[in-house]
């Protein structure tokens, strides 16, 4: 059931950074007990699957998968808060559903180390710390990234019996989003456009593609768990989108404005590959207005839906006035 009471500007967003610790607590401690321990003949590669991971992170889309079970099971801003989010919620499907959300981590996690590499981005920082490369050599990165890929799909396949349907579903947003229709296509996109000119339309192809999807996945994987109806996928569908977009557009502005130091991954380094971004196509003004737009037309598809979307709409905030 809907509900019209809303919070206070200031309860809106101390609750929602006080939902956003909570969750990533419960994700941390879920994903540190299915990661494999750093011992045994395999030592090395545990310990290289782990390294990036436990460099922290905002853990943005393993949230959003939380947020659109939240979303679709009605459960408003207080509820959530509150810790009732798994009211009602079986044992079984609640362990489906945080399997779900480490497995996009995980995932995440994969693509950033192959985005680091010297054949693709070639950086030598991430989240503060020297890239997994830099540390445990190319090859062993590499195998690394490939084993947290996989293992993002064992995790969630390896769900209860029961809940075989919600978790294959969950299974093809992930794959849609991070293989060649999705993250991988954008990839490659963004690499050919390296050192040529490009249109705006090429742009927002590859943020959609190599952003925007895996974002949109998160929202779209909790509604999957939730089963919700055709209405709320739909409009999770759009939200996500848009919410990725906006992701990357604040990204590009950030290599140019940000902080090295804050954002703990080197600043310039998209003018320095001469990358194909929104201020060096538009400007970072016109940017800006671009990230505040694509706001105002989040905004517009959740403030109808009540309390139950609250916190989606202070994520929306978040991230267009995030400095990291």
């Amino acid at each position: 059931m809907k509900t019209t009471e809303q919070p206070t500007s200031m309860d809106k967003r101390t609750a929602f950074l006080q939902y956003m610790s909570l969750r990533r607590k419960e994700v941390e401690a879920f994903l540190w007990s299915l990661l494999p321990q750093p011992d045994g003949m395999a030592a090395k590669l545990n310990e290289a699957m782990r390294y990036p991971l436990e460099a922290g992170g905002k853990r943005i889309r393993p949230i959003l998968v939380l947020m659109g079970l939240d979303f679709c099971r009605d459960v408003g801003w207080r509820e959530a808060l509150a810790g009732k989010s798994w009211d009602g919620v079986e044992a079984d499907l609640q362990e489906a559903a945080m399997r779900a959300a480490c497995a996009i981590e995980v995932v995440h996690t994969y693509s950033l180390i192959h985005d680091d590499l010297p054949c693709m981005d070639d950086d030598d920082l991430r989240r503060g710390r020297p890239t997994s490369h830099k540390v445990y050599g190319e090859a062993l990165a590499v195998l690394s990234a490939d084993a947290l890929h996989t293992l993002g799909f064992q995790m969630i396949s390896s769900s209860a019996e029961r809940c075989a349907l919600p978790c294959f579903h969950a299974i093809r947003e992930l794959a849609v989003a991070c293989g060649y229709p999705g993250m991988v296509a954008g990839q490659v996109v963004d690499l050919e456009y390296e050192n040529k000119p490009g249109t705006e339309e090429v742009l927002e192809y590859i943020h959609l593609h190599k952003t925007a999807k895996l974002i949109r996945a998160g929202l779209l994987m909790g509604a999957q768990m939730a089963e919700a109806n055709e209405r709320d996928y739909a409009l999770l569908e759009e939200a996500g989108y848009k919410l990725g977009l906006i992701f990357q557009v604040v990204d590009d502005i950030l290599d140019v404005v940000g902080d090295t130091q804050v954002m703990g991954k080197q600043a310039g380094s998209d003018e320095a590959s001469h990358k194909l971004t929104y201020p060096a196509l538009i400007g970072l003004e016109k940017s800006r207005e671009r990230a505040a737009v694509l706001r105002n037309e989040i905004l517009s598809v959740l403030r109808p839906e009540g309390d139950r979307a609250e916190f989606l709409i202070q994520m929306t905030e978040w991230l267009l006035e995030r400095n990291a």
